[in-house]
């Protein structure tokens, strides 16, 4: 066999790099769960190194050789450190599965280069730049050393017939496919960042209007037979024109930051809070009615009237004012909710603030203009 063939043999495996790249990509797209990402990478890697398996040379009766460790290699610096080791353990398996004289030595090759890539996953940078892949190209090619596990003349006899080829393929490779699936991380936080940036409000990081308008076009095309029902809370800053007036505006944005990270507090990770207007906060809670509604309204008001803030030796407080309204999917659109919930807020204004008021929001007044919702719908 020669080692044009052998060289071709192995660049032919590098083709599944791209279909890695791929499933990379879609895994850092869709799979946010840390755990789940890291399995899913394991599953990924895995697949790559046992279809580069398939594709093997056979310098001598029953030992193979192939660019699975490239794929080992890899696995724990992108999938993390559990990914390496679940790869190992599926790669090895197979490996035994096929038998031979050389799957001894095979095994100790996949153990070397996962477990090279777990080491430089836990001890390497965690952003792969040229120099960062070469070293782990480099530290790919130990695994060659588990063919001292046939015997030193038969091992020098396989790596005359194959080392140079194999060692070529494998630092090549790794530096290679390392660099696409480092561009595609990067790629991907990148776009993950303008989204997350493009969605929240810079000074209280709640979400904002541009992220509400996507929520209400999701909620109001849910096609599901299954009732589905939700309530908003709408909650302003009292007089906070005199806060502002009174401390200075710096002192105000504190007061905005703080009254958002206690609102925060006291919803969901699955609910959805916005700065709707200027000292003006929306809280969307999902599969929640107006009376569970109410007492978190009332939960986030009692919160807020604890706090204290300082400026120039003297302590002050502030209170909220809260109006809650409910929607029910495929009958109260969410934009009509949030307008009875304005209402109800501007109805605990009226009534001495620091307090909570609910409108109910029926179907047929999901239409009507908002002083007829007004009077027919106050509780």
């Amino acid at each position: 066999m020669g080692q044009l063939n052998i060289v071709s043999d192995l660049i032919a495996s590098l083709g599944l790099g791209a279909l890695i790249v791929l499933g990379y990509n879609f895994i850092l797209r869709r799979i946010h769960a840390v755990r789940f990402r890291g399995l899913a990478s394991a599953i990924v890697f895995s697949c790559g190194a046992i279809a580069a398996m398939a594709n093997t040379i056979e310098p001598q009766t029953g030992y193979v050789f192939d660019a699975r460790a490239i794929f080992l290699t890899l696995a724990a610096p992108f999938g993390g450190p559990i990914a390496g080791v679940i790869t190992i353990l599926c790669v090895a398996a197979v490996r035994i599965a096929i038998g031979g004289e050389g799957m001894v030595s095979g095994v100790i090759g996949i153990a070397i280069a996962g477990g090279v890539g777990i080491l430089f996953s836990l001890f390497g940078p965690k952003k792969l730049n040229f120099r960062s892949l070469v070293l782990l190209g480099a530290l790919c090619t130990l695994h060659l050393l588990s063919v001292m596990a046939t015997g030193s003349e038969r091992a020098l006899e396989l790596f005359r017939i194959i080392g140079m080829p194999l060692l070529a393929i494998q630092f090549v490779g790794t530096i290679l496919l390392g660099a696409a699936l480092e561009s595609t991380r990067r790629a991907t936080f990148y776009l993950q960042d303008v989204e997350f940036i493009a969605s929240r409000d810079p000074l209280t990081g709640l979400f904002n209007r541009r992220a509400l308008a996507g929520l209400e076009y999701t909620i109001d095309r849910d096609t599901s037979s299954e009732k589905k029902e939700g309530c908003v809370i709408m909650i302003d800053i009292d007089r906070f024109k005199a806060v502002n007036d009174r401390f200075g505006h710096r002192r105000g944005d504190e007061v905005l930051k703080k009254v958002a990270a206690t609102v925060l507090s006291r919803i969901r990770r699955s609910d959805f809070a916005v700065r709707y207007g200027g000292e003006e906060i929306a809280v969307i809670l999902l599969s929640t009615g107006c009376a569970d509604g109410r007492r978190v309204a009332e939960q986030i008001r009692m919160s807020i009237e604890k706090l204290e803030f300082a400026f120039e030796g003297e302590v002050f407080s502030v209170t909220v004012s809260a109006g809650v309204a409910g929607y029910s999917v495929g009958e109260t659109g969410l934009s009509a909710a949030l307008d009875c919930a304005d209402r109800a807020l501007y109805k605990a204004k009226n009534a001495g603030r620091n307090r909570t008021e609910v409108l109910s929001v029926p179907a047929r007044a999901a239409d009507r203009s908002g002083d007829q919702a007004m009077s027919g719908d106050a509780i």
